[in-house]
């Protein structure tokens, strides 16, 4: 008899303790069925001013004395405007100023030069460029960027944007 209430008793636990794990399995699920939908939302259009975006400050003030800005903006990415994998960023560089040698591994860059003039190296190409000149990068390639005008007023003003 005492062998038969052990065995129901165990039964009983048994059953409520899978039925909890179940619900609490279900609970789970649905909550990051809830978070998944809430990471995933649509981008949001963006209309931008000059200043507008997420200021950083990222390198080195590049060449000894070159007073280079080491701020860049963000303008667009996944925390500005919910971009899923596109980034767009804004950077002035002062006379002497440079982004040094770098390469992305997994996107292939454009630089818009706005204004100004720069020493532009990707991959064995080297050239001079001035305003309205565009650079491709693709990915896997070294990239350097150097503004070799030399009066205070020559400041190189830079679009990047890329698909990550």
């Amino acid at each position: 008899m005492a062998t038969r209430i052990v065995a129901m008793c165990l039964a009983i636990t048994t059953t409520v303790l899978g039925v909890l794990l179940v619900r609490n399995q279900r609970v789970q699920a649905a909550q990051s069925t809830q978070a998944t939908a809430q990471t995933q939302q649509t981008p949001t259009p963006l209309i931008l001013e000059e200043n507008d975006g997420e200021h950083r400050l990222r390198r080195p003030q590049g060449p000894v004395g070159s007073e280079s800005v080491p701020e860049f903006i963000i303008k667009i990415d996944k925390l500005n405007g919910n971009a899923e994998d596109f980034y767009v960023g804004y950077e002035v560089l002062k006379p002497g100023g440079m982004i040094p040698f770098h390469k992305h591994h997994n996107s292939e860059e454009v630089v818009i030069l706005e204004e100004g003039g720069a020493t532009v190296t990707v991959g064995d190409k080297r050239s001079v460029t001035g305003p309205h000149a565009i650079v491709f990068i693709p990915r896997e390639t070294w990239v350097s960027v150097a503004n070799t005008g030399n009066s205070p007023h020559s400041s190189l003003r830079a679009l990047l944007a890329s698909r990550i």
